[in-house]
């Protein structure tokens, strides 16, 4: 999970801009316990094993899967830019993210 990495190293960049970064994954809160403690705070991880979240920001996929996808969210709680990877692999940088928080 290197971009998680990458978003937690960025930390000191969105606290700036006053954006919490949070990952949600299908996995159990067992399975993530770890990777959170390597990601020392920078990234808040979130369990839905049950999919609930996901269907709701529309990242769902066939056999239980998530689309990779990045949202920011504004003050409101409401999304103001969202990025969904048609490949895992090709998500958007922290800078990419931090530049779409600035507009």
């Amino acid at each position: 999970m290197r971009e998680l990495g990458e978003l937690a190293g960025r930390k000191d960049a969105f606290d700036r801009l006053g954006i919490a970064v949070y990952a949600i994954s299908t996995e159990e809160r067992e399975k993530l316990a770890s990777l959170q403690e390597d990601l020392d705070a920078g990234v808040t991880l979130l369990s839905d094993p049950e999919g609930v979240a996901v269907a709701e920001f529309g990242m769902a996929e066939r056999f239980g899967l998530a689309r990779a996808g990045t949202f920011l969210l504004d003050r409101e709680g409401r999304v103001a830019h969202r990025w969904l990877a048609e490949n895992y692999r090709k998500r958007p940088s922290p800078d990419d993210i931090l530049r779409k928080a600035r507009e």
